[in-house]
């Protein structure tokens, strides 16, 4: 088994090369920044300017495709979107091309997508992979991905692909953003705190990954979220235990955040709850099935 990991350097996709070296597999990476994070070989590619070493398809008989440009990181001017979709989009496209034209048979692509498939909205009902996308900007972004994942069904065995929670990492992601003013004694629910927080575990997520590489039993789309039903005044509530601080500022008011994030504030102010069951279906255990678990395996 040879992986080819777009965006291997990031959050996930550092854990998953760090398990995976582990098992004795090996690993490269496809980056437009090379470095000897894990001493494995780093391949250049742009797939804006269509340029890539081929070399790195050598052998490959596995690609997860993690690459895409932060979607919070900054707010969603057109720019910015048509960034956010193609990052993710053309430069799956863009591989697929180079696949094909080597001839080459893949025995499984797993590609991220996000909850975001479901639409940044707040509702009681829970979804499953069943459920169709929403109407929004991050839904769409959402079935462009997968869209793009699923033309690689051509040259591929198995097809998966995981639509992923926030990420639970005490350094890194989202959730060091997230608890910063938790941590100063400062942090409150935002909006009316009622709003779903699917959220997974790094090491859960991580695990996926590798268990689909070598699971022939998966392939299609599944929810990688954690059992626990949680909305963001519980998930505040939680971390400012872990962090031993009290909740004592009113709730953060919409208008402000929308003030200042614009359409993107949608991704904090909204959230439903997001099943897993089918990933639970096929075997998959989770290290932490709930917050506070996932807090005492920092």
């Amino acid at each position: 088994m040879k992986v080819l990991i777009t965006g291997g350097s990031g959050l996930i996709g550092s854990r998953i090369t760090s398990m995976l070296l582990d098992k004795g597999v090996e690993v490269v990476h496809l980056t437009r920044m090379p470095n000897s994070k894990f001493g494995i070989k780093t391949y250049y590619w742009n797939w804006r300017t269509k340029e890539i070493d081929d070399n790195c398809l050598n052998d490959v008989t596995d690609i997860i495709h993690l690459a895409g440009t932060p979607i919070a990181d900054k707010p969603w001017t057109m720019k910015r979107k048509h960034e956010i979709v193609q990052s993710r989009v053309f430069s799956a496209r863009f591989l697929l091309q180079k696949i094909k034209s080597k001839e080459i048979q893949l025995n499984s692509y797993t590609s991220a997508s996000g909850i975001g498939y479901y639409g940044a909205r707040t509702l009681s009902k829970t979804f499953t992979e069943e459920d169709s996308p929403y109407d929004d900007f991050i839904a769409k972004c959402c079935v462009y991905w997968e869209n793009s994942a699923k033309e690689f069904n051509e040259i591929a065995d198995r097809v998966t692909i995981l639509r992923t929670g926030i990420v639970i990492d005490k350094e890194k992601g989202a959730f060091p953003k997230m608890s910063k003013f938790i941590r100063k004694g400062l942090g409150s629910p935002i909006g009316n705190g009622l709003q779903a927080c699917p959220w997974i575990y790094i090491d859960d997520i991580a695990r996926l990954y590798v268990e689909v590489l070598f699971n022939k039993k998966y392939s299609g789309v599944y929810n990688a979220v954690a059992p626990e039903k949680i909305n963001n005044k519980e998930f505040t509530k939680i971390t400012a235990n872990f962090y031993n601080k009290k909740i004592i500022l009113p709730n953060v008011p919409s208008f402000v955040l929308k003030g200042i994030y614009g359409e993107m504030a949608s991704l904090i102010l909204e959230g439903s709850p997001i099943a897993c069951d089918k990933l639970m279906d096929k075997g998959f255990t989770f290290k932490a099935s709930h917050l506070k678990e996932a807090f005492s395996l920092f």
